[in-house]
């Protein structure tokens, strides 16, 4: 095999290597979209119906997100499809370990983010938020005295600072949790 076709065999394999990966991450979203789908769909079946309405005031919604979810459920099969048709299965899971090795903060935001909008029915505005934010700003800034000292100031700023500004200034009261309801 002389260099010119090594050359040319390697550079068709660069294409169908990047065509899975973006297959790989279409599929993703597939499932992502189409299980918040489904979810949402769920909870439109859940809405109250009404005297006036023969079908109920979910029945749209709940048709809309079911239809989005099949659209998802076709989608990813073709996703699937193209990346076998790649032939790229065996590099996709070095190839994706990395790409989330590279994202980690992110995914560890979106993570904390899930976590304090779970808490905060339980814990309240302010010390669910006083937490997020410090955790939040720790992962982005780094650990150091300097910015624990600045992420405390802004976290308190931003918790305690809010909620007296939206309840003395806005007459608005921010969740206060189960823990201090008393």
């Amino acid at each position: 095999m002389s260099k010119a076709d090594k050359s040319a065999a390697a550079g068709a394999s660069v294409p169908a290597a990047s065509r899975a990966r973006t297959e790989f991450a279409r599929l993703i979203s597939y499932i992502v979209f189409g299980l918040g789908s489904v979810y949402l769909s769920v909870r439109a079946s859940a809405l109250p119906t009404s005297r006036w309405e023969p079908l109920g005031a979910g029945s749209f919604p709940q048709l809309v997100f079911a239809v989005l979810a099949g659209l998802c459920l076709i989608a990813a099969v073709r996703a699937v499809i193209d990346i076998r048709k790649a032939g790229q299965l065996d590099g996709l899971a070095t190839a994706l370990s990395g790409w989330i090795k590279a994202r980690r903060i992110s995914f560890a935001l979106f993570g904390c983010l899930v976590v304090y909008l779970s808490v905060m029915p339980l814990a309240g505005f302010s010390l669910a938020t006083f937490v997020f934010l410090m955790i939040a700003q720790l992962l982005i800034a780094g650990l150091s005295k300097k910015t624990v000292v600045q992420s405390l100031i802004a976290a308190v700023i931003f918790s305690v600072g809010l909620n007296m500004l939206f309840a003395e200034v806005f007459n608005v009261f921010l969740p206060r949790g189960v823990l201090f309801a008393g």
